[in-house]
């Protein structure tokens, strides 16, 4: 292996472990080490260059940036959430033809809609639901946000209060609270 993928590799490592004991401030220590690290390969987002490690490297920076944006709400910082988010969705846009699709996608596209819903930016809520194909809008951590929106510009306020109930992944727990005091 790449000794350049194998330290990203055991950084990464080491950043999961953190994440895990909920030991945040290494964690995002070591987050900025990795981006840092990423910056080096070519194979990744713009540049997309063909080397021959290119889909380990695709493959590690999406991982990295999907932890990200789970550590940007677990830290309730959501502007790091908008940061991270940006740099990981062209792993799940551009790069769809050279990676298999990653379990994390539709509960994080999820989770931007509803930080869009949060902060009441609903045309580019609209936006990145027109971005998204049929099987991803029939996804329950899509479908949850539609759902919240509709009940959102309904009025249906004990709707959005008791969905918080039947969240479909637990990082949806913090942007609900957020909707829940906007609506009290």
């Amino acid at each position: 292996m790449d000794p350049k993928l194998t330290e990203v590799s055991q950084l990464f490592d080491r950043f999961k472990a953190a994440f895990l004991r909920n030991d945040f401030d290494s964690a995002s220590n070591l987050l900025s080490q990795l981006k840092v690290l990423l910056t080096g390969f070519r194979s990744l987002p713009p540049l997309f260059a063909d080397t021959p490690n290119a889909v380990q490297e695709l493959t590690i920076a999406r991982d990295i940036y999907e932890h990200a944006v789970v550590l940007s709400v677990k830290i309730e910082d959501q502007d790091a959430f908008e940061r991270d988010f940006f740099q990981l969705k062209p792993y799940y846009t551009d790069a769809r033809n050279r990676l298999p699709q990653s379990p994390q996608e539709y509960p994080i596209l999820g989770l931007n809609l509803l930080r869009l819903l949060v902060q009441n930016r609903i045309a580019e809520f609209h936006t990145e639901l027109e971005l998204l194909s049929s099987v991803a809008l029939e996804n329950p951590c899509i479908k949850h946000a539609v759902e919240l929106e509709q009940s959102f510009m309904e009025g249906a306020y004990n709707r959005v209060l008791s969905a918080r109930q039947t969240v479909p992944h637990e990082t949806y727990v913090y942007f609900m609270d957020l909707l829940a005091k906007t609506i009290r």
